[in-house]
């Protein structure tokens, strides 16, 4: 039998009662109307980021190492070498080397940055957006209502970096387990994922464009 809530003391009222029998208040039908639902929560942007630069520091630093140490070695090994033609070969030996490593590390350190630019996160109070690709793009969408856990990891120079990465376990059967990597702050991503995760557990409407 359904019921409604007096409006003079507040307690449970059958809609067939002609009066409420704890206060005598009369019920009218206009009394009876039916309760409005809450409007469904607009999508609004709560995170938006990208993996950070500082992911590419170790690239950068085997740059480096690269164009110092092999051209040490190699003139250190020729300086000792008593045959200066084979003395001179060495050296020549070593800089070709260094270059061919350097191209291919400069190379992988563009598409590295390419990779990095090309890949955009946002987090809604609704879903999570995964954008990637350099030359085709792919998008994926996790909706907040099946993300079941939340974890972040950092390494101990992702420490002294301020970088870490972010994993959502959810129900989604296309994606059950995504990754947010090298984002800067990643546990106040993950608290901000956490947090409108719980919110969207509490009211189930949305209304957001596709």
């Amino acid at each position: 039998m359904p019921v409604i809530t007096c409006p003079d003391c507040g307690r449970d009222v059958s809609t067939l009662a002609a009066a409420c029998p704890h206060c005598g208040r009369p019920m009218s039908p206009s009394t009876f109307v039916a309760p409005v639902a809450a409007p469904a929560a607009a999508e609004e942007t709560l995170w938006r980021g990208s993996p950070s630069w500082r992911v590419l520091i170790g690239k950068v630093v085997m740059i480096v190492l690269t164009a110092i140490v092999i051209p040490a070695v190699a003139i250190f090994v020729a300086s000792h070498t008593a045959d200066l033609e084979m003395s001179g070969r060495i050296t020549k030996i070593g800089w070709w080397v260094t270059a061919l490593l350097l191209l291919l590390q400069f190379v992988g350190f563009l598409l590295a940055m390419l990779r990095l630019q090309s890949t955009l996160y946002t987090v809604s109070n609704q879903r999570i957006l995964i954008e990637q690709g350099i030359l085709s793009k792919s998008l994926s969408e996790i909706d907040l209502r099946s993300i079941d856990d939340t974890q972040f990891f950092q390494s101990f120079h992702e420490r002294l970096l301020g970088i870490g990465n972010v994993t959502l376990v959810s129900s989604d059967k296309a994606l059950p387990v995504s990754v947010l990597r090298g984002i800067h702050n990643p546990r106040n991503v993950r608290e901000t994922i956490r947090a409108a995760a719980y919110q969207v557990s509490q009211r189930q409407l949305f209304t957001r464009a596709t």
